[in-house]
């Protein structure tokens, strides 16, 4: 039953995602097998799917937010069927005692930050009609960065560098004191998996004050290294200092030393994205991430 199921949901995902096809592994990892989220009751009618759920279990130091719902991917089926489906959705959602939905950005296992309402209007009209409005918009960036030449400049009071093995106890502390729970879930993906030339950190008289890494980013590899961008984060004591401008320059020119020639991200704001047109980056799509009240 559970087979058929998510091989009637592959199958409508990639009849209409056409720009973005999964596969049966993408969406075991980052729903069907995710521990971290609870399946909703209903998630297809007819043709349309909603892959909405609740928090699972405690996702490291998030706190659990028992009162929030995800949708991580919805197709709209024939007709009014997305938006029927929406409305059941809703309904049990109430009854649940959810006091909020979002779309898309549930972690860890999003698959894109929210929808992109150029490709994929059918979706966003069907989240509007059904109540959500939109929340934010995230930006997605790539740069091809093979063609550029990224010039490290040397300060005596910022150094940096690759993370080292010994100050890796020190960095995710610091990474936890800072950042959201999913930027120490990738960086901690990254130092057990991966490589540490794939963090470059960035202190201040022998403070972290920032890091940036990449990674794969996707499938049972994704700590690997690889094109994606991310996660990039600068303590809020150390902002204004130019310290992003040097852990950018830093982590493009590491992901050059690996043989990378393109990177991308997913989700970057407006303000943010005029450091990244600088280096070469251009934005590709934007993503409006919905919320509902209930």
């Amino acid at each position: 039953m559970q087979e058929t199921l998510k091989s009637s949901i592959l199958k409508a995902w990639n009849s209409y995602y056409r720009y973005d096809p999964t596969d049966i592994g993408a969406l075991d990892r980052k729903f069907f097998g995710n521990i971290y989220i609870k399946q909703l009751e209903t998630i297809v009618l007819g043709e349309a799917y909603s892959l909405m759920g609740t928090r699972g279990n405690k996702f490291l130091y998030t706190p659990f937010g028992n009162d929030k719902a995800w949708i991580l991917s919805a197709g709209p089926g024939k007709s009014n069927e997305l938006q029927d489906l929406l409305e059941l959705q809703i309904e049990q959602c109430s009854k649940l005692g959810i006091r909020k939905i979002y779309y898309s950005n549930f972690s860890p296992g999003y698959f894109y930050p929210g929808i992109d309402r150029k490709r994929y209007p059918e979706v966003f009209n069907s989240l509007t009609s059904a109540g959500f409005k939109e929340d934010s918009v995230a930006l997605a960036m790539e740069a091809d960065i093979g063609g550029f030449s990224y010039e490290e400049a040397s300060e005596s009071d910022i150094a940096i560098s690759s993370l080292h093995e010994k100050d890796i106890q020190g960095f995710l502390e610091f990474v936890e004191e800072n950042f959201p729970a999913d930027c120490f879930y990738r960086a901690n993906g990254v130092i057990n998996e991966g490589s540490l030339q794939q963090i470059s950190v960035a202190k201040v008289s022998g403070k972290f004050a920032g890091y940036a890494m990449f990674a794969a980013g996707e499938g049972p590899l994704e700590f690997t290294p690889g094109e994606r961008f991310g996660c990039f984060e600068v303590s809020e004591n150390f902002r204004s200092l130019g310290i992003g401008t040097k852990l950018l320059v830093r982590t493009l020119n590491a992901m050059k030393a690996m043989g990378i020639r393109h990177t991308y991200f997913l989700w970057t704001t407006e303000r943010a994205s005029h450091l990244y047109t600088r280096y070469g980056f251009k934005v590709t799509r934007k993503f409006s991430i919905m919320v509902m009240d209930l």
